[in-house]
């Protein structure tokens, strides 16, 4: 059973719309290629991941990207991410999450993490309007999951990451009375995007690369903890969400041992960890759960054509797991060919029907 939601909660407790318009027609026709496939909503296509008992002959696809900055606000927001998910066809509406913690110029030292404020739910009220307006307009048809970024990205937003990271060496519990603020903020929207009706969220974690907290006991007190304190919310309040082991800002050294207890119902890897390649089928054994992912951002789906995309997709998808969502391993380039978008997850959509 889900928990009840309050309205807050207290210290205790790219591409343009007309192109995209124009592209919609020829996606629609392939998101459901294949007669087993109409019979069931993408609702039904991504929930039958979760059965790990079944063999589905679908695989559900999705990609995101920042739109430009026009269409990161309001109604436009909104018509941005529908016509990007109608015209890509792919399974679920991603939401992006476009603000920024506010700049915090006066945290000079560690004790002055005790300065950073708790956002109010009013303070998401941009991100909550989109997330209001895509439930309105597209939950019949699929997955609502808005991003959520960690405490720890949205802590980067307020402080200089170099900053950040210092405090963090000099006095870690200094620095966590500031992230028990940003948490408790981050809990703020979550709560409230659940009572606007999202089915789970895009739940990022970060921090933990060789280049940022590598030491794994200053990382469980600054960052996991809080990690882990939302998360689990999260896993309560939505039955269905995806945790993104973030790789943008560099590689993991240790990835297992951090993140495998994180909750999660599908898991978004990076391609590979502890300096080797982590495949569809090792992320999956690692987790014990569905993963997403499989296909570089930087790769042939920025720089090759829409036939060596369909290579590419084939070649992952042939030694990927029973329960898997093609994706990419990260947010992908916002001047990417629709194209490419098109071919991967319509080749994805039809490679066991």
């Amino acid at each position: 059973m889900k928990k009840k939601v309050s309205n807050s909660i207290s210290r205790r407790d790219f591409i343009g719309a007309s192109a995209l318009a124009a592209a919609s027609v020829g996606a629609m026709s392939t998101g459901f290629a294949r007669s087993n496939a109409l019979a069931k909503s993408k609702r039904d296509l991504m929930l039958q991941v979760l059965d790990k008992s079944g063999n589905p002959n679908y695989i559900p696809a999705g990609f995101f990207l920042h739109f430009p900055p026009e269409q990161r606000t309001g109604d436009a927001a909104i018509k941005a991410h529908l016509d990007y998910f109608r015209a890509t066809g792919m399974d679920f509406v991603k939401i992006q999450f476009e603000q920024s913690y506010p700049k915090m110029a006066e945290v000079k030292t560690a004790d002055d993490w005790a300065k950073i404020p708790v956002l109010t739910e009013e303070w998401f009220a941009p991100s909550l309007y989109i997330i209001k307006g895509l439930v309105k307009a597209a939950k019949s048809e699929a997955l609502i999951l808005p991003t959520m970024y960690s405490p720890y990205q949205m802590a980067k937003q307020a402080v200089p990451k170099e900053t950040l990271l210092k405090h963090v060496q000099e006095d870690p519990e200094a620095v966590s009375r500031g992230m028990e603020n940003v948490t408790l903020s981050v809990m703020n929207y979550v709560r409230a995007a659940v009572r606007a009706g999202v089915d789970g969220f895009y739940t990022c974690s970060q921090g933990g690369e060789a280049s940022a907290v590598a030491d794994r006991v200053l990382f469980n007190r600054v960052i996991k903890n809080y990690d882990m304190l939302i998360h689990k919310e999260v896993a309560q309040l939505t039955p269905f969400n995806i945790l993104h082991v973030c790789d943008y800002e560099g590689a993991y050294a240790e990835f297992g041992p951090r993140f495998h207890d994180y909750p999660g119902q599908i898991v978004n890897v990076p391609l590979a960890a502890e300096g080797k390649p982590l495949s569809l089928t090792q992320a999956a054994d690692l987790f014990k759960r569905p993963v997403m992912g499989g296909i570089d951002r930087h790769g042939v789906l920025s720089t090759g054509t829409p036939a060596d995309v369909k290579k590419a997709v084939e070649l992952v998808l042939k030694d990927a797991p029973t329960q898997v969502i093609l994706g990419a391993n990260c947010t992908v380039r916002t001047d990417i060919p629709i194209q490419n978008l098109q071919m991967a997850i319509k080749t994805a959509h039809e490679f066991r029907a």
